[in-house]
């Protein structure tokens, strides 16, 4: 993504029971509707929003799959954090043992466990209703701020709650823990569900309505995959573990979610992944996506991005592999083409005669043609070169519209625009001095003609794994509250809706295929305002509309994009 943003004989019978029952979960989704075959015509796609308690898409029926990282909490001495959650005793699932701090830890000063629930400015923007809380072993479980126990209805390892959204988030705490035998197994159903009812739905009926429109999803932000810590494949996350936050996501929730609503998904291998990782996950998805649809594959996310811990990365491991050729930036993209070149032959060779599904991708800067063809040819790899022998498909880069209007040289002239001096620089310009030509949709046409040329030149497809506006304030001009206020407002205002269209149609006469969108959903504060929609409950906002119109009146392009 651009500046702002942002794991033998046990495994084959894991997967066989995993299969088992995601089949199971299929045919229920499928049979309610989500199995129609209108997404295999769009052009686009979307990126999905990172998996948090705080942000504004509730994925899953088990809210606790979608819970804070355990908080640490003195309730005799007030303390809302204690910061010692290094020190818990979890289990292998990630759940809380005992009371009892690991040995070695200085001065743990907790008596209690908690986690929250929609604790972000969601403005009572998730379903309020009747909760339940479902678990083995035994324990004292409090309930706070939005959340009340019905104590009429509830009964042991089964707890009832209110819950009103009015009220903002709230918190479940674990106060005391049985010796021997902790609570476990935790499920929080949202209203609705239950334990008979949440398991074979997974997803939210919501979050399918969401997404359901689009032909390719891609998983970098579920993944954690800016400055992930993934290296090997025995860690990965797990279908038991307490909660899949925080780029803690299994491959089975994400292939099951392609799934079930006919996409291709789009993973990105962290940076740090060893080949046995790769194999093992290609295979993996092999095992489980069904057998109509095609998977994307990324090396990381924006290696040529120096804000990402995977750029210095892959620049250490360019100047260990290439010595001292040409700059660090040359390393960095030269290694970056070799290891997606590696990751490549890795995917392939596990999907053997099934390879021609796999589409490997190879990430570039949009304004910076040189981050494909460097990246591209790899011409310092002499053992491998060049990188596009070995089976990349696509470049994919980041066409986002006007990402200057935030910055600092512009802050005196911005703060004092109408949304029509706003909306006039987007679609023709002349609104700042030294602004691009033509105005910010404009300024994208040159960078997709240079990539354009590039690609076709080195055989692969141009393809957008992110794009759309960038009306976000920078290098602390996000801290002013005036242009934050008229880029949000720009972002909720009809003209936007026709912005994306113009955009979109610009797209397609350039010659770009795929266009996958950044993101499916999001609130919007001085960070950005990247949703297609805020909240779950409004499903017709102009982007929204944008996307939704131009998926259906322009049906894909490129040659087998119906397949």
């Amino acid at each position: 993504m651009s500046w702002h943003h942002r794991v033998g004989v046990q495994v084959l019978l894991g997967v066989l029971v995993v299969l088992a029952s995601q089949q199971t979960e299929a045919q229920s989704l499928f049979e309610n509707g989500f199995e129609g075959s209108a997404n295999r015509t769009t052009p686009l796609g979307n990126n999905l929003d990172g998996v948090t308690d705080y942000a504004s898409s509730y994925n899953f029926v088990d809210v606790m799959k979608q819970s804070r990282s355990w908080i640490t909490q003195n309730t005799q001495g007030g303390i809302f954090d204690t910061e010692d959650a290094d020190c818990l005793d979890l289990d292998a699932n990630g759940y809380v043992q005992s009371m009892t701090p690991l040995s070695g830890c200085a001065s743990p000063n907790y008596n209690a466990v908690a986690t929250l629930f929609f604790f972000g400015d969601l403005n009572g923007h998730y379903p309020s209703g009747r909760y339940i809380v479902t678990y083995e072993g035994q324990g004292t479980i409090s309930y706070h701020f939005a959340a009340t126990k019905n104590l009429a209805l509830s009964t042991p390892g089964r707890d009832v709650l209110d819950v009103n959204a009015a009220n903002g988030g709230w918190m479940m705490r674990i106060d005391a823990i049985t010796a021997g035998n902790h609570p476990r197994n935790m499920h929080v159903w949202m209203p609705g569900f239950d334990e008979t009812t949440g398991p074979a739905q997974r997803f939210h009926p919501d979050f399918l309505a969401l997404i359901e429109h689009n032909r390719v999803l891609r998983f970098m932000d579920w993944m954690g995959t800016n400055g992930s810590a993934a290296e090997h494949f025995v860690d990965r996350p797990e279908i038991d573990d307490v909660r899949w936050t925080d780029g803690h996501m299994p491959i089975e929730v994400m292939v099951d979610l392609a799934n079930r609503v006919n996409a291709d998904p789009w993973f990105n291998m962290p940076h740090r992944a060893t080949d046995d990782y790769m194999a093992q996950f290609a295979t993996q998805v092999k095992s489980l996506l069904r057998a109509d649809r095609k998977v994307y594959v990324e090396y990381s996310n924006e290696v040529w991005n120096g804000q990402f811990s995977q750029g210095n990365y892959a620049e250490a491991q360019g100047t260990a592999t290439f010595g001292a050729q040409g700059s660090g930036f040359d390393r960095r993209l030269n290694w970056h083409g070799l290891r997606s070149a590696q990751m490549c032959d890795l995917w392939k060779s596990a999907w053997g005669a099934q390879a021609n599904r796999v589409l490997c991708v190879l990430g570039a800067q949009a304004a910076n043609a040189y981050t494909q063809t460097q990246a591209a040819d790899c011409p310092m790899w002499t053992a491998g070169r060049p990188c596009t022998a070995h089976g990349l498909d696509a470049v994919a880069i980041a066409p986002y519209f006007g990402g200057y209007i935030g910055g600092l040289e512009h802050q005196s002239v911005v703060q004092s625009w109408t949304l029509d001096n706003l909306f006039a620089e987007l679609n023709s310009g002349g609104q700042l001095s030294g602004g691009p030509s033509g105005g910010a949709i404009a300024e994208t046409a040159g960078w997709i003609a240079s990539h354009r040329s590039a690609a076709t030149a080195r055989a692969l497809s141009l393809i957008a794994y992110e794009g759309g506006q960038h009306l976000v304030g920078i290098f602390g001009v996000e801290n002013n509250n005036a242009i934050t206020d008229l880029l949000t407002s720009a972002n909720r205002d009809p003209r936007m809706g026709q912005a994306y269209a113009s955009y979109l149609a610009q797209w397609n006469a350039m010659g770009g295929e795929l266009f996958v969108h950044f993101t499916a959903s999001g609130d919007y504060s001085k960070w950005g305002s990247w949703g297609a929609v805020e909240f779950l409950d409004q499903p017709d906002t102009p982007k929204q509309q944008a996307l939704r119109d131009f998926g259906l009146n322009h049906p894909c392009w490129w040659v087998g994009c119906a397949d």
